[in-house]
């Protein structure tokens, strides 16, 4: 039986994404790329939300500027997942238990 090949993961730079398993921890995509001392690649993370591990360096090798000390990470493909779409992000943002029983009635 041959074995299903890895998924692929693809990012670039400037691409809007959020962790896996977490859809409100959303961020942007500021480096793609190795990371000297670790195997494969890595993709560099600078959150929104400012609650990260970093400033876009590790080691004393910078990869990137984050906005804070602590709002970038270095991050493992597999662990994001691509951003989520304008109407998606405002209705996570904004929508309440209020407005939701709203959506049933006819301006009409």
């Amino acid at each position: 039986m041959q074995e299903s090949p890895e998924p692929r993961h693809e990012f670039w730079v400037g691409q809007r994404v959020h962790a896996s398993g977490d859809s409100q921890r959303i961020g942007t995509v500021k480096y793609v790329g190795p990371v000297e001392g670790y195997s494969d690649t890595w993709v560099g993370v600078d959150w929104d939300n400012g609650e990260g591990k970093h400033d876009g360096s590790i080691n004393g090798v910078r990869y990137f500027h984050a906005k804070s000390e602590r709002s970038g990470s270095f991050v493992r493909a597999h662990n994001l997942n691509q951003g989520i779409s304008l109407l998606e992000s405002l209705e996570s943002r904004y929508k309440s238990e209020s407005t939701k029983d709203e959506d049933g009635i006819s301006l009409a």
